[in-house]
């Protein structure tokens, strides 16, 4: 399985930068579902300079939590992470967000 991966900079409380890694899944009838991506301590992860990139995993080596919580508007929202233990770099990423306009 291919995904497109992105990284998102971000800062702890401390300063310490780090990364998130985000993505979206599409499903077999065509909907599409966003979700965070954390790498397994023994896949290692990417660097998150070389993001967006593709990516390339087994899906026996990938794993789709749902984790459901309430915000601050007491509205139940969904929130997905895709845990993955072994990839490896897919094709080059293109991007093909203008090709549609002149």
């Amino acid at each position: 399985m291919q995904i497109t991966l992105f990284a998102r900079k971000r800062t702890t409380k401390e300063g310490k930068p780090f990364a998130t890694f985000l993505t979206t899944l599409t499903r077999k009838d065509g909907t599409q579902l966003n979700a965070q991506v954390k790498f397994k301590e023994e896949a290692g992860q990417p660097k998150p300079e070389k993001c967006p990139m593709n990516i390339l995993f087994d899906k026996a080596d990938g794993n789709l939590a749902k984790r459901t919580y309430t915000d601050s508007m007491g509205d139940e929202k969904e929130a997905f992470t895709l845990w993955i233990s072994a990839w490896k770099e897919g094709e080059p990423y293109v991007d093909k967000s203008l090709d549609d306009f002149e």
